[in-house]
């Protein structure tokens, strides 16, 4: 009867340590592929002169592009093997949508929690009719 027992506890803590290994390696692949993230959106985005501003899907692999390349912005057709130049574009007449990201980068802080603290009294507001 105890060599079971003694089994039986082995093997609980077996399952146990197997367990917590997997949670570390998904925890440390997590972490690492954060840490690369980052490096590259600083390193690839923050100093580049090349941006896709906007992309629109036509069909399975072909898209239409703006890309801003310096300070001027192109319509680009994309396909599977070729990129073609379609039109160089008046950024003037282009509706750029900022992402939150550089909306908030932007914006300053008072702002942000004005327009935090206003849109939760809205939300209240409507909730209470």
């Amino acid at each position: 009867m105890c060599l079971t027992l003694t089994g039986g506890a082995s093997t609980v803590w077996s399952i146990v340590k197997l367990a917590l290994m997997l949670v570390f390696v998904l925890a440390l692949a997590y972490v690492t592929s954060r840490i690369v993230a980052g490096y590259q959106k600083n390193t690839l985005v923050g100093k580049s002169n090349i941006q896709i501003v906007e992309s629109f899907r036509i069909m399975g692999d072909k898209y239409i592009a703006i890309a801003k390349i310096g300070e001027n912005y192109y319509a680009i057709g994309v396909g599977k093997t070729e990129i073609t130049m379609l039109d160089k574009l008046d950024p003037e007449k282009l509706k750029i949508n900022l992402s939150d990201e550089e909306q908030v980068a932007k914006s300053s802080f008072r702002e942000v929690l004005s327009n935090f603290s206003k849109k939760n009294t809205n939300e209240n507001k409507d909730s209470e009719k």
